[in-house]
């Protein structure tokens, strides 16, 4: 993707889409559009107010529609702690249980739990990984009938390590405990099956591999479970419209504050309630149609092809790789050390900045390193640049 660097005609070759996805032309004209209503209302306010919620609603069936799953199974949330948060205040959860937790997890995973603990006392479980993979057996170590949730993510956003989630979700059903799928490094990049995994929450944001800007994401909970959870607080927009129609409501003379409104059962009782992020939604919810256009299998194909071409690259110059490169464990992610130490790290990763050319160096629980993350839109010609920026170190 041909871009230039603000201020100059140093031509950009983005490769750090695990920090932050390149949002389309396509997406921010959509979000423009939408924008400029606000400044030329051409319709009564009530009825664009109910239009925004019919369009939130296009977003949760298409998003359905990607990951395989009912749309009443969707909900839209600001980012992946959003959805975290959310679950971690609604879990059924006593003192004397426990939550299990990779060590490589991003810190919100980790902290969303934090002030439901200081209330309750409940344990939290850290598992302990090898080499930056991660197995059934460390979660299994780590697990007992008293476990409430186990909380991992699908890609490790360090290394980019897949986990068998399907695998993992026998074990959590094993015990009786949630299991909730940190997904913000895999959605977009890699085809997902979330009816098929039997996952039971999964949370991601939608500025990484879906390519929205900040602000909006969603997150998925299995209908069986709906039950079980609730919000803190509902708002008017998680009950369900009166005779259907929230404007014959809103003008009877007869409608109280105290009315006793039916809140809905589906998964978007999770949401606000009030007025939503309608530029975040809109711009989602093109992203979310480019990518049904496109095809998954197809972004995912790309993805793969240049993971594989960079690890090549990598090997042929003999630099200590801690991606897997087995297609079940490996994503978009490829992360790699310089044998001279994060130092040299900092300067090579200070250099390809330099040269127009961005990735990341990110590290937790003494695993890291330089962090390449290429999208679909990427080349070839975009990593040999990058191999040669690492030759020239």
């Amino acid at each position: 993707m041909k871009l230039k660097s603000a201020g100059s005609t140093k031509e950009i070759t983005y490769l750090d889409n695990a920090c932050m996805g390149l949002v389309s032309e396509k997406v921010i004209a959509a979000i423009k559009k939408n924008a400029d209503q606000f400044a030329h209302m051409t319709v009564p306010p009530t009825q664009f107010t109910v239009s925004i919620y019919e369009s939130a609603d296009i977003c949760r069936k298409n998003i359905a529609k990607l990951f395989n799953v009912s749309s009443e199974e969707i909900c839209l949330v600001e980012s992946t702690t959003h959805g975290l948060g959310l679950i971690a205040q609604s879990l059924p959860v006593t003192k004397d249980d426990n939550i299990v937790i990779c060590d490589l997890e991003f810190v919100s995973d980790v902290l969303c739990w934090r002030k439901r603990q200081q209330e309750i006392g409940f344990e939290i479980r850290r598992v302990k990984t090898k080499n930056g993979h991660i197995t059934l057996d460390d979660f299994d170590r780590a697990t007992d009938h008293r476990t409430r949730a186990i909380v991992v993510s699908s890609v490790q956003e360090i290394n980019g390590y897949r986990t068998d989630i399907k695998t993992l979700a026998k074990l959590a059903k094993q015990y009786e405990a949630c299991l909730i799928v940190d997904g913000i490094q895999e959605a977009g990049a890699l085809e997902v099956d979330l009816e098929d995994t039997g996952v039971d929450v999964y949370c991601t944001g939608g500025h990484k591999w879906l390519r929205n800007p900040f602000g909006t994401g969603f997150m998925y909970i299995r209908r069986d479970l709906l039950g079980d959870l609730e919000p803190g607080f509902y708002g008017y927009f998680n009950a369900v419209s009166p005779d259907g129609n929230w404007q014959v409501y809103l003008e009877s003379p007869e409608r109280s504050p105290f009315d006793p409104l039916v809140i809905t059962q589906s998964a978007s009782k999770f949401e606000t309630g009030g007025t939503i992020n309608y530029l975040g939604i809109t711009g989602l919810n093109k992203n979310i149609e480019l990518i049904l256009e496109y095809g998954m299998a197809n972004i995912e194909k790309q993805v793969r092809n240049l993971n594989h071409y960079l690890l090549r690259g990598l090997k042929e110059r003999k630099l200590q790789i801690l991606s897997s490169d087995t297609d079940i464990h490996s994503s978009g992610i490829c992360t790699f050390r310089l044998k001279e130490g994060i130092s040299k790290e900092r300067e090579l990763v200070s250099s390809a900045h330099k040269e127009g050319i961005f990735i990341s160096l990110r590290y937790v629980s003494g695993i890291g390193g330089i962090r390449i993350s290429p999208h679909y839109y990427n080349s070839k010609e975009e990593i040999d640049r990058l191999l040669e920026c690492i030759d020239r170190r």
